[in-house]
Order: C-alpha cells, then structure tokens, then sequence
C-alpha cells in the first residue's frame, strides 16, 4: 500500500493533521493501534488557539455541541471538604456565557477528550482521500532518501502490512514508537508527581453539599493540596485525581473509594469507570525528527493542544516543498475559509 502521509497514532494532534492535510487537499493514511475508545479523556478543554483552528476548518459547531454541559458554572474552588469548609473560589462562567478575549475572535471551549476526538475523527473522514485506521499498529520503519517504509500489523487478525509513505508522522504519546525508533533522547525531570486519576459516575453530585458548583474542586488538608476534583461532562461524569509526590504506588479500589468518600465529607453512592496511575513529567525532545520523519504532540514533551496543532499545521508546509505535485488535491472545506 502507498500513502503520501502516513500519521501513527489517532488522538487528537494526529486526527488534526490528518484533517487538516485533507482540507488542504493531501491524501493520508492515519493509523491507530487501539478501537480508539476514550475511557481517560486527557484533556478537557481546548484553548483559544486550537479553537481558532477550528473555526478556520468550520467546525466550531461541533465543537460547542460535542455534549459538554456548556450552561455548567466553571468556577475553581478549594476545600477542606464538599461538605466541609470553602477556603477561596476563583469564579469564571459557563462556557456559553464565555466571551472571547480580545486578540481573538474565538474563546476557549470545554470539550474533554472522549467528545473532542470524535469531532476531529468527523471531520477528517469527510476528506475523500483521507483514510482512517483503528486496532493497527505501527511494528518498525525503515527510512530512505525518498520515502519511509513501515511495517503495521492489524490487532485482530495478526496480519502484518507493508506501508510506503513520502512522510510518516508519529502523533503516537509519550511512549512513542517512532520516537524510540529514532533515538531521540528527552531532557528535563522525567518524574514531578504520581498521580492517580478515577473516572466515576454519580448523578446529581451537586445536591449532596452546599457549595456553589464548579468545574475544579481542590481539596486541602494537612500534607497540602492532596486530590482533585473535575466535572468532566457537566452532567454525571467526574474524574478525582488523587495526588502523590514523586513516590509511586498504587491504591486498592477500597483505597480510592476512601479518598472519594474524605474528599466528599460524606458517604455516597458512585460507580468507578475507570482508574489511570499516571506520572507528571517534565521533559522536551532533544530534537523533532529526521527528513522524512517526524514526531509531534505529547511524544516531545508538550502538554496542551495549541503548540502541536500549530506544529502539525506547518508540516504541510515542509512536505510541499519537497514533493508539491505528486500528492496535492483540490482542496475542500466545509467552512469555505481560506
């Protein structure tokens, strides 16, 4: 199989560049090695600058009606306990009722992860040449002067492909296969914290304590800020993260229903989604590719989506100036932008 560009990993750095190289008329081949379920989004709100891509590709939109509770107050605010003492609240309001600020015309949106992929992943399968593919997995590559070859290998069946592509793009996280391949080295602190994130399911949270709801709950004890607390969809999904320092351990389940229960104040009843230990790091690429692979996204140390999407918008531009007539398309686009 051939494909001008072959992107490896489908979370929301590479559904972008495989959406934006399609509006700009340059066939992809995206691969994935999960379903591409989200049961962790790790990322909950996309920025004013990743918005305004965005807005250039039409799909604001979808964005504000991907299903976050855009009427939810998004207050933060620090506790001993949602039954116990408020100590400071810093308000901030709906989404809806956001306004944009003044060196742009688009706003920040709260849009978790398990919504916002779906979007990218609508808005790349509406390009023609743009093919998206779950449960593969990139096996190696081996690069040469006009092009990448790589060996993927279907998850369900075992069958193993061979893939040659002009450029190959790892969007693939921060164990990065193609990073790894690369042997590109990462500088900084490589652990900060441990922490542990839960998803769980409780409806109606708010009416069992009396504080004002918000989108971030900080809770305070004697070791300091120990757990957190968010509102995930605005509705029933809430995600706790229970903080450590740079020791790792991992909690029992009874363990964590504890810490939900201290963070309350009281008992209730929840249903726990899904737990995720996970380590704060610190750390940047030595450097970001060769000239015919690249890597982008949480696989060079950035956290946030505004630096990779703007990194993943200018590789069309390296790509077109070496190989602009082989593989450029009319472009389309559902907003009509430039």
């Amino acid at each position: 199989m051939k494909t001008p560009v072959l992107i490896v990993g489908a979370g929301p750095v590479g559904l972008a560049l495989a959406g934006d190289l399609g509006w700009r008329g340059i066939p992809c081949l995206l691969i994935e090695k999960t379903d591409g379920a989200v049961t962790q989004p790790k990322m909950d709100l996309v920025g004013v600058r990743t918005m305004e891509f965005c807005r250039r590709w039409g799909i604001v939109d979808w964005v504000e009606n991907a299903g976050y509770n855009r009427d939810y107050p998004q207050d933060y605010a620090w506790l001993t306990a949602l039954a116990g003492y408020e100590l400071g609240r810093e308000p901030f309001p709906a989404p809806r009722e956001e306004n944009p600020p003044e060196q742009s015309p688009q706003k920040r949106e709260r849009c978790p992860q398990d919504f916002f992929d779906p979007v990218l992943a609508r808005f790349a399968r509406q390009f023609p040449h743009v093919a998206l593919r779950y449960n593969v997995e990139l096996i190696g590559f081996e690069e040469q002067p006009q092009g990448v070859t790589a060996t993927v290998m279907d998850k369900l069946t075992g069958k193993r492909e061979r893939i040659d592509a002009f450029y190959l793009v790892g969007c693939d996280g921060g164990a990065s296969i193609v990073r790894a391949q690369l042997k590109i080295g990462m500088s900084g602190s490589p652990v900060l914290t441990h922490t542990t994130n839960v998803m769980f399911r409780c409806e109606g949270l708010e009416k069992l304590h009396d504080k004002v709801p918000g989108y971030r709950f900080l809770f305070v004890g004697p070791e300091g800020t120990w757990a957190t607390l968010v509102a995930i969809n605005g509705r029933d999904r809430w995600r706790f993260s229970l903080i450590c320092d740079n020791t790792r351990r991992t909690f029992s389940e009874n363990e964590i229903c504890a810490a939900i229960v201290r963070a309350s104040g009281r008992k209730f009843d929840f249903e726990i989604l899904s737990i995720l230990p996970w380590i704060r790091r610190q750390l940047v690429a030595d450097r970001y590719g060769t000239k015919r692979v690249f890597i982008t996204g949480d696989e060079h140390g950035h956290s946030g989506l505004g630096r990779p999407f703007l990194e993943a918008r200018s590789l069309h531009s390296r790509m077109g100036r070496s190989e602009p007539a082989r593989f450029v398309r009319t472009r389309t686009s559902p907003s009509g932008d430039p």
